[in-house]
């Protein structure tokens, strides 16, 4: 796959981020406050946010979330996300985006967006390559790479977010996620590009916790492995089967399968400082979102 397909191939359409103007920038400083925080992701109430985002937010804020994470704007200008996120009292705790975005030449629109919205983390949101072929994954983690640099002089953060896949898919016998963050052999095998690093120190994870379950792995094994690489999780409910009704599919639902009061442990001593919550399967409801935080609360968050 050359560069071009792989750009043209990165998401779905729909889905991506269109940023309006961004205007003058604000200062991004600001420094990690200690305990694991509750934050949530808006693709969980986004039918919600469609009608009154705004007020979703505000409604997030009165059960006890602390931040948001988004990667739909809503038509919104980078100065009227950060109004928004303010008016709620919610900082803007990352972008979740698409590797097009941070792709030049829109690498420095991006930053741009960044900064006129206070908001100092980009999450790399999908990304589904070949298990055939590892040049697919190799030239996203170029750009990666190449953005994590650029992004770090400025005071900003990259993070790759994980999928199911990445744990169900192999190349050269080891899952993908461990394949993309283990450094590259200096002779590599025949499907491998050989002597180029993989995932550079710069690049932070976010793993996604429900998602590393439902593929197969152990989220507490990969927090352990790379300890302090990430500062947001994804905190997505791994159920076997969904509710019928908002409020049966949120996180510690009967049917989640992740053991949340060992991940939660892994992830006070691995400097996680953000637990990003996300039930998925009633987006037009604040019922999951609602239990999420009562569970989390449970064990000690937030």
């Amino acid at each position: 796959m050359n560069r071009r397909k792989f750009i043209a191939g990165m998401g779905t359409a729909a889905l991506m981020p269109r940023f309006a103007a961004a205007g003058p920038a604000v200062s991004i400083s600001g420094g990690a406050r200690p305990g694991l925080r509750l934050g949530l992701q808006v693709f969980a109430v986004r039918d919600l946010c469609e009608k009154d985002f705004p007020g979703t937010l505000k409604a997030a804020k009165a059960m006890g979330y602390e931040g948001v994470e988004t990667g739909r704007f809503y038509g919104r200008s980078a100065n009227e996300l950060k109004t928004i996120c303010d008016g709620a009292g919610l900082e803007l705790l990352a972008l979740q985006l698409y590797p097009h975005n941070i792709s030049e030449p829109q690498l420095a629109e991006t930053i741009r967006f960044c900064k006129a919205c206070g908001c100092r983390r980009i999450n790399i949101a999908w990304y589904k390559g070949s298990e055939e072929n590892a040049n697919d994954w190799q030239l996203l983690i170029n750009v990666i790479n190449h953005a994590a640099e650029v992004c770090a002089r400025e005071g900003i953060a990259v993070a790759y977010h994980n999928h199911d896949h990445e744990f169900r898919m192999k190349l050269d016998g080891k899952s993908v996620w461990e394949w993309l963050w283990e450094p590259s052999p200096k002779n590599g095998s025949l499907r491998q590009v050989t002597a180029v690093p993989r995932f550079s120190p710069l690049v932070m994870q976010e793993l996604d916790c429900g998602n590393c379950v439902l593929g197969g792995g152990d989220p507490v094994y990969w927090l352990d492995r790379y300890p302090r690489r990430n500062p947001t999780v994804h905190v997505m409910p791994a159920l076997e089967e969904a509710g019928t009704r908002p409020g049966e599919c949120g996180v510690g639902a009967k049917s989640d399968r992740a053991d949340w009061p060992r991940i939660i442990g892994a992830l006070r001593h691995n400097g996680t400082e953000w637990l990003v919550v996300k039930p998925v399967s009633f987006p037009d409801s604040l019922a999951d979102l609602q239990a999420s935080a009562e569970y989390l609360r449970g064990l000690g968050v937030g």
